[in-house]
C-alpha cells in the first residue's frame, strides 16, 4: 500500500509537507497542494481519515440535501451531472460526500438532526422548498452550507445565469423570424422556473411582443409527462391559424415532452412550432430533431460549489459573492426561420 513516503519521493517534497497538505495548512502553496494530491490520486493512496478526523477535528464528510417531492436529484438529468462534479471536485479536498434525508432507517428525523447525527463538516443544498421549515432551521444553524436553485439570505450559492439565458434564447428566436413565442414554464416553486418565467415576460415586453394569459402554460414538475400535457393545455387554446410560432420551454425534458406534444397534434416540429429548451441535457442531441437549447455548464456548477464550500470550511473566505455561471446557445434543429409576417 502506498504511503506518504512515497508520495514524497514522487513529489520531490519532504514527507512533512505531503502530511500538512493533506491537513491543508495554509502554509504549503497550492501549486504544491495539487501537485501533491495529483501524485496521491496517480498511485492509490487512501489517508487515514479516523486519524486525521482526531487531529482536526472534522468529519471529512459534506451532505447532499434535496427535496424529494420536487422531482429534483439523483434521476434528474442537470442535476445528476451537477452532483457527480461536484462529488469528484470535493473529494480533491479530501472529504467524502453523503446524502442526507429526513429520517434515519424509520425514525423520523430533521435535516439539521441528521447533519448533527452524521456530524458532516458542510452542506451542499441542491434545492428546498419554500414551505419547508426544516431547511430554515438548517441555515439558521452553524453548519457551513452552499446552495443551488435557492437564495436564502446569507447562504452563498452558485447557479447558471437564468436571466442571461432566456435572452439568449428569446433573443435567438426573435432574429429568426418568431414574434409570437409561448413560454412552457416549470413549477415557480424552484428558483430557476421563477427567474426563467419573469425573465420570458421582460424580455417579451423589450421587444413590444404580446404577451397573452394564454400563451403562458406552467409545468407542475420538471418531467416528459407534465410538459406533454401542459403542451396540449397551451395549443388547445388557439384556433390553427393562430398557434405560436415557437415555444421557449423551462427545461430540456419539458421541451422534448412539448415536442411530442405537437407531433401529436399532427404537427411538425420546426415546421410547424420551433422549439428551445434550457440544460441541454445528453438527450437533447438525440431527440429527434436535435434541440436547440440552452447550455448550462453543469460540471462548473459542481466545482464552483465544491471550491466555495471548501473555502468556507476552511474559514478561508469569511467573505462571498454569488457566483452566476455563464450559459452558451446550442443551435441544432428545433427553430425554424421564418418571415416576420408568419
Amino acid at each position: 500500500m502506498p504511503t506518504i513516503y512515497d508520495i514524497a519521493k514522487l513529489a520531490g517534497v519532504s514527507a512533512t509537507t505531503v502530511s500538512k497538505v493533506f491537513n491543508d495548512y495554509d502554509e504549503v502553496s497550492q501549486k504544491t497542494k495539487d501537485k501533491v494530491m495529483k501524485i496521491a490520486a496517480e498511485i492509490g493512496y487512501v489517508p487515514n481519515l479516523s486519524a486525521r478526523s482526531i487531529r482536526t477535528n472534522r468529519s471529512y464528510l459534506i451532505g447532499v440535501v434535496f427535496s424529494e417531492d420536487m422531482g429534483i436529484g439523483l434521476e434528474h438529468p442537470f442535476f445528476s451531472v451537477v452532483l457527480e462534479s461536484f462529488r469528484k471536485a470535493i473529494g480533491e479536498y479530501g472529504f467524502d460526500t453523503i446524502f442526507i434525508n429526513n429520517s434515519v432507517g424509520e425514525k423520523k428525523i430533521g435535516y439539521l438532526d441528521h447533519c448533527k447525527y452524521r456530524k458532516v463538516d458542510g452542506l451542499f443544498v441542491i434545492t428546498a422548498h419554500p414551505d419547508d421549515l426544516d431547511f430554515e432551521n438548517l441555515f439558521g444553524s452553524k453548519i457551513k452550507c452552499v446552495t443551488t436553485d435557492i437564495i436564502f439570505k446569507d447562504i452563498p450559492y452558485v447557479m447558471s445565469d437564468n436571466i442571461e439565458g432566456v435572452r439568449t434564447a428569446i433573443d435567438y428566436l426573435f432574429k429568426n423570424g418568431h414574434h409570437k413565442i409561448a413560454h412552457l414554464g416549470g413549477p415557480l416553486h424552484t428558483l430557476s422556473s421563477r427567474e426563467r418565467y419573469e425573465a420570458y415576460k421582460t424580455v417579451m415586453n423589450e421587444k413590444q411582443l404580446v404577451v397573452e394569459d394564454r400563451q403562458i402554460v406552467l409545468s407542475e414538475a420538471f418531467d416528459f409527462d407534465e410538459a406533454h400535457e401542459a403542451t396540449l393545455e397551451l395549443l388547445g387554446k388557439y384556433k390553427r391559424d393562430e398557434l405560436p410560432t415557437a415555444i421557449f420551454a423551462s427545461a430540456d425534458i419539458m421541451a422534448i415532452g412539448a415536442i411530442k406534444a405537437i407531433e401529436s397534434l399532427g404537427l411538425k416540429v420546426p415546421e410547424d412550432i420551433s422549439v428551445i429548451g434550457f440544460d441541454d441535457i445528453a438527450f437533447a442531441q438525440l431527440s429527434s430533431p436535435a434541440l436547440t437549447t440552452i447550455r448550462q455548464d453543469k460540471v462548473e456548477i459542481g466545482r464552483q460549489v465544491a471550491y466555495t464550500l471548501n473555502q468556507l470550511i476552511s474559514n478561508k473566505d469569511t467573505t462571498w459573492k454569488p457566483h452566476r455561471i455563464p450559459v452558451t446557445l446550442i443551435e441544432r434543429d428545433t427553430v425554424k426561420k421564418i418571415n416576420a409576417a408568419e
